[in-house]
């Protein structure tokens, strides 16, 4: 097992942007990934307030099943999109995972789910 940094830890412990089973609101991207090395799967759900490329992420949410490295990880993520463009979304990247999170090397993958996730979600936002 790896060691948890105490920022993601604290993620891991009390996700902010889980989904809810419940959650009622309808989501314009949703995109999902996988890492069958890590058995660990991510969907992002995306609530976008626009129709172009300006156009603002206003909500964010994520789905994990998998290691607690990545569901802090789209914790993370989520909070980091919500009130962006779908353009600087598009430039997150490994590296500001890293920095954010106190990544580890091994713990790498993590990041690379969720932005999987993200392209995908992305992809498939109606623009």
């Amino acid at each position: 097992m790896t060691h948890m940094s105490p920022v993601w830890q604290r993620r891991f412990l009390a996700p902010g942007h889980a989904l809810a089973d419940c959650a009622i609101m309808q989501w314009q991207g949703q995109g999902g990934a996988d890492t069958p090395g890590a058995d660990a799967r991510c969907r992002l759900y995306l609530a976008v307030d626009g129709d172009t490329h300006e156009a603002r992420i206003d909500k964010a949410a994520f789905a994990v099943f998998g290691p607690p490295v990545a569901i802090a990880s789209a914790d993370w993520a989520c909070e980091w999109l919500q009130g962006r463009t779908i353009e600087a979304a598009r430039s997150l990247s490994s590296r500001d995972f890293e920095q954010a999170l106190c990544l580890a090397p091994a713990e790498r993958y993590a990041a690379l789910l969720v932005l999987d996730a993200l392209a995908d979600a992305l992809a498939r936002w109606p623009h």
